[in-house]
């Protein structure tokens, strides 16, 4: 891996931070890219202004917390990219690796001794053929405050199911700790693969989360209600109207993050949730 990127959040932890890992890696002989948002930075870092960042990299490492984790997932293309993910927030479901062990775990994805695994993602399909990516969830819900929404859920060639709720979260396994548990979700263990409906606040129709193969796809028909919309990851909101319908599948494209050897996924569950 010779050409990094940094994705970081803009506070004044993650910059220290990212200039002493910027400093590591072009002693290591290493180039290192910027986001053009940073590039303000890059002549004090010694570091290059990249446009397609996840194109031009071998690397990402991706400093602040899940949300940071979040967009740069939403930065990636055609390309699997590995991530670095150190941990400057509150949570660090995904970004699991503390800043203490920045430089020791960048040494070892360098050394090739690194753990990486596979998280599986969702690709939605909206109307006019558009298309995007989600790590996290998929939330539908309607534009107003207090209102149902009607709508069609087909799984696949099945006969078409109903929910009317405040809405409905689809999710991965990785998501299923974020939105969705706060709905009510179970936790699936992010080396599962499948895909998990967890509707918000049911009133008839679907009441109970349904845990769906990880290839079987999914349509969502907006049934009734003046506006909808489709928040993807947390970060993105698409406006749909009534009649029309979007399409959930599983990604052919993984998303491959750097796991801790400091902690595993029940670690993190007991500290961060308190649950174990």
């Amino acid at each position: 891996m010779q050409r990094i990127g940094l994705v970081l959040k803009r506070e004044e932890q993650a910059v220290i931070l990212g200039e002493r890992i910027s400093r590591f890696l072009k002693e290591a002989g290493k180039e290192v890219l910027l986001e053009h948002s940073c590039k303000e930075l890059t002549d004090k870092w010694d570091a290059t202004c990249s446009e397609n960042l996840t194109d031009d990299v071998d690397l990402l490492v991706v400093l602040g917390g899940d949300g940071t984790i979040l967009r740069a997932a939403s930065l990636l293309n055609s390309k699997t990219v590995p991530i670095l993910g150190i941990n400057l927030g509150r949570v660090g479901f995904m970004a699991e690796v503390s800043p203490d062990e920045a430089i020791s775990e960048l040494q070892s994805v360098m050394d090739g001794t690194a753990l990486f695994v596979n998280r599986m993602m969702l690709e939605v399909t909206f109307p006019r053929g558009k298309t995007s990516r989600v790590l996290n969830d998929v939330v539908i819900h309607w534009a107003g405050i207090a209102r149902l929404i009607d709508l069609g859920i087909r799984f696949g060639d099945a006969k078409e199911l109903e929910l009317r709720a405040d809405g409905l979260i689809v999710a991965t396994p990785t998501g299923s700790s974020a939105y969705s548990f706060a709905a009510s979700g179970p936790l699936v263990h992010p080396d599962l693969a499948g895909i998990l409906l967890t509707p918000i606040c049911p009133y008839s129709g679907l009441k109970r989360p349904l845990v769906i193969p990880p290839d079987m796809e999914t349509q969502l028909m907006l049934k009734r209600g003046e506006t909808f919309y489709l928040t993807l990851d947390g970060h993105t909101t698409i406006s749909l109207d009534q009649g029309e319908s979007v399409q959930i599948k599983r990604s052919p494209l993984p998303f491959v993050i750097v796991q801790s050897r400091a902690r595993n996924y029940f670690d993190v569950l007991k500290q961060k949730l308190g649950l174990l």
